[in-house]
């Protein structure tokens, strides 16, 4: 029999202007110390959290609506503090910062209260701010859900909208086709956009303007020296002398005015490297942006950007960009300087003598158009034929143990010969390409210098000074280079069109975040409109509304059902196989969530995977905990139950024993010695020193990978560790996809007892001292699936039958052990 649960429509109380009251508060920990009235303990206190661990914020809102409930009887009143956080997103510019009180009256189950957002038109990926419950007054804060984080979604596109039919596209080719212009909103981006960059752009550009000055005031000292200090055969020049009359202390004084700059452009220079430097904050941006991005997109997007494309994009596009695209602007801008420079002094000497100045800007132009498109070219085809080689690279190192099974190692050595020496042409056509165009400034120049030498006794017999003359020569010379410089700075310029384009491909490829606000608007309207009266969020239900069963069976047609799942139940999935239990448990949460399955947003729900995975380049407790340096936290109660779990699984092995102590004691070392650093480094802040420098804390955190200890599990163990994880991670909804189906009789029945303990006592291994009583703990759900053998855990069977048709019955399962009631 299929049932339809329907929920009855009711908007839940809202928070009004006058039952929020300013108040300043501590920014003490939200768990320590909880407040409650007289007459009320601990124990049968009211229990407040957010209603989701993460809210969702268009950027164009304006707002975001940020709900807060209360878990319990709703008897008398309490009151909770609440302020924001910084993230990744920041304060004034990507949010407002709010603190303020809420109240709850008796009855009251939900408050809400908003936060404004700030719109811009610049690229974001979905940055977030947290949101913090702290200083209950009777009342107790969960300690799961006192923090909620607020997802900004901006939809703006890297780096400009202007570029929207283009990136619609996704292709680089279509993006390649706008290179330039795309570098240029990619310039515009970085000055506007990246944190530190605008101000220290500009003063960089001010302070190059020292050097060309300095450089202009040589050219003419030279010219001095040689014209009046050292021509002692004309009187006149006594005249003209620093220090009249005396030629060794006009020298001396010309000496020092070469040598004194110098000491203010050290200066200047150390300024620009040690306060001005902008590549390692434009190369932080993009890369943990697009990290960020990476790591929520979609399926799809995932299959465009593999690994190792990732890889290249992070570890040398990324930096080619930042130093071709950026900042070799400022290279330019000194070049273009000291031309300018040297133009003024030919236009005062020797005006006649201006016509390099005019033929060099034009062949260059007319060089750079000409060969652009096959720079290009010869650029994609040397990219793509490195982009090949890391590609079969990797393959080799994902399918090596199938390869080797088959004995087709040679054959892809073979492979890769051949794609090396494919990649070898491409290098040299680029090669070649670059040393003949190479040559075109240089021997320009030589021919102008040349001309010069040629027709000097011509310039001096015209009123033209030897000095002059000679630092004309010395000066054409040293515009040719620079001109040469300034040729290769636009080829190296032009070099940045392509990582951007490979950059701009995959800062724009759609993400899952979209698709979760809406699974999230759902969700929190259902919860919300669940009752009239205030809800108890313990008794709101889990719906299955109109949801189909995707399965590869041949001839059945996708039958939709309708039911409900109440918290606290264990629910068993029977269907053969490929009937579709797996797509069906995958659609209840994670990136295939569903909107038509409706639960409550505070609850969290996990699906276990099939396939045993591992963090291979971590120990037995960081993967069993799920615990990284970056979280800079370490409870020695967590790491006890999560050793009690594993002894329950039956994973008592004496080197499991001892791989989990070894790898906790090293994890909490170093958090102890990060702690110590972050300490040193808030103390020594406002001198500006630091305990250590960055290479220094990469080498504290990089220590060596740890030995493969789980190659040395059976698959089975491997499989219960799945499950140990899931145990220590402690969802509210347990989903658990063929569990038993591959194990022996007595494991089986393990596993099959702790699941149902997991539901009865809400939770497994929780300490019995614990503050917490098993009323203020959430309800917990095991959702999991099976062949055709019904268990006697079960409340309710759902079976799956070839025909694709659902049924749902409630067992009479024998109370083994005592349920707890639900508040309210």
């Amino acid at each position: 029999m299929t049932h339809f649960y329907q929920p009855r429509i009711a908007m839940a109380p809202r928070t009004s202007s006058r039952d929020l009251h300013r108040a300043a508060f501590p920014l003490a920990s939200p768990v320590a110390s909880q407040e409650v009235p007289s007459g009320t303990t601990p124990k049968d206190a009211d229990v407040v959290q957010f209603l989701s661990k993460v809210f969702f914020a268009y950027e164009d809102d304006g707002v975001v609506s940020i709900s807060v409930v209360r878990i319990g009887s709703l008897k008398g009143s309490c009151r909770i503090h609440w302020r924001t956080q910084d993230s990744s997103a920041k304060k004034d510019l990507k949010y407002i910062h709010g603190e303020d009180v809420i109240d709850f009256g008796p009855g009251e189950s939900v408050r809400t209260f908003e936060i404004t957002i700030i719109s811009d038109d610049h690229f974001d990926t979905a940055l977030d701010f947290d949101v913090i419950l702290e200083d209950p007054e009777g009342c107790m804060l969960d300690p799961r859900l006192h923090v909620s984080r607020v997802l900004i979604i901006d939809d703006d596109q890297f780096p400009s909208n202007d570029f929207e039919e283009a990136i619609a596209e996704k292709s680089e080719a279509a993006l390649l086709e706008v290179g330039f212009s795309l570098l240029w909103a990619f310039v515009c981006f970085c000055f506007s956009h990246v944190p530190t960059i605008k101000w220290k752009s500009i003063l960089y550009l001010v302070l190059a303007n020292l050097g060309n000055a300095y450089y202009l005031a040589t050219i003419f000292m030279r010219v001095y020296l040689i014209d009046t200090v050292l021509n002692v055969k004309d009187s006149e020049t006594e005249k003209k002398l620093w220090i009249p009359g005396d030629r060794t202390g006009t020298a001396m004084a010309l000496g020092l005015a070469w040598v004194l700059p110098n000491v203010v452009l050290l200066a200047v220079d150390f300024f620009e490297m040690a306060v001005l430097e902008m590549g390692f904050n434009i190369r932080y941006h993009l890369r943990v942006n697009l990290f960020r991005k990476y790591l929520r997109y979609t399926d799809e997007s995932r299959a465009l950007v593999p690994v190792q494309a990732l890889k290249i994009s992070i570890m040398e596009d990324i930096p080619d960009l930042v130093s071709q695209g950026y900042l070799i602007l400022f290279e330019l801008w000194a070049m273009l300087g000291k031309i300018a420079m040297v133009a003024i002094f030919i236009l005062q000497e020797l005006p006649r003598s201006a016509v390099p100045l005019v033929v060099y800007p034009v062949l260059i132009i007319v060089h750079l158009i000409r060969t652009h498109r096959t720079r290009m070219e010869l650029m994609a085809k040397e990219g793509d034929g490195k982009s090949a080689t890391i590609e079969c690279l990797m393959q080799a190192n994902h399918g090596y143990k199938l390869l080797k099974a088959y004995g087709k190692l040679t054959t892809d050595v073979r492979h890769f010969e051949i794609l090396l020496h494919n990649q070898r042409k491409f290098v040299m056509d680029l090669k070649s390409f670059n040393f003949w165009n190479a040559q075109l400034i240089p021997w320009i120049t030589t021919l102008v210098i040349g001309f010069y030498i040629g027709a000097s006794y011509h310039l001096v017999s015209s009123h033209v000074s030897l000095g002059a003359l000679v630092q004309t020569i010395n000066v054409v010379k040293d515009l040719g280079d620079r001109f040469s410089t300034l040729v290769s700075g636009v080829e190296e310029l032009s070099k940045a069109v392509s990582p951007l384009s490979s950059i701009t491909f995959q800062f724009n490829l759609e993400t899952e975040t979209l698709h979760r606000a809406d699974v999230f608007a759902t969700k929190k309207n259902y919860a919300l409109n669940f009752s009239s009266a205030a809800p108890n969020f313990d008794n709101i239900p889990i719906v299955f509304q109109n949801v189909k069963i995707d399965h590869s069976l041949p001839d059945v047609h996708n039958v939709e059902f309708s039911t409900h799942i109440l918290q606290g139940t264990v629910i068993q999935i029977i269907g053969p196989h490929d009937s579709g239990k797996g797509q069906l448990l995958k659609k209840i949460c994670g990136p295939g969530a569903a909107e038509n399955i409706l639960m409550s947003p505070h609850l969290f729900a996990l699906q276990v995977p099939h396939e045993p995975l591992f963090l291979e380049s971590h120990g037995l407790f960081e993967n069993l905990h799920l615990v990284s340096a970056a979280d800079r936290h370490c409870d020695v109660k967590s790491a006890e139950r999560g050793l009690r779990i594993l002894k329950r699984l039956k994973l008592d092995k004496d080197w499991i024993i001892r791989q989990h102590e070894v790898d906790a004691s090293s994890f909490t070392g170093r958090i102890h010695s990060l702690q110590e650093l972050d300490r040193c480094k808030t103390t020594l802040h406002t001198l500006h020193v630091s305990c250590c420098d960055d290479e220094e804390q990469i080498d504290v955190e990089a220590e060596e990978g740890y030995q493969a200890w789980f190659s040395q599990m059976s698959g089975s163990e491997k499989w219960r560790f799945q499950l140990a994880r899931a145990f220590v991670a402690d969802p509210h909804v347990l989903i658990v996809h063929r569990p038993v189906d591959e194990l022996d009789d007595d494991l089986k029945e393990v596993i099959l007892s702790l699941l149902r303990e997991f539901v009865d006592k809400r939770g497994l291994e929780i300490d019995e001292d614990a503050r917490w009583t098993l009323r203020q703990r959430r309800p917990r759900t095991v959702i999991f699936s099976t062949g055709s053998i019904k268990t006697s855990i079960a409340d309710y069977i759902w079976r799956i039958s070839e025909e694709g048709v659902t049924s749902v019955e409630k067992t009479h399962r024998p109370k083994t052990l005592k349920r707890v009631p639900s508040l309210g």
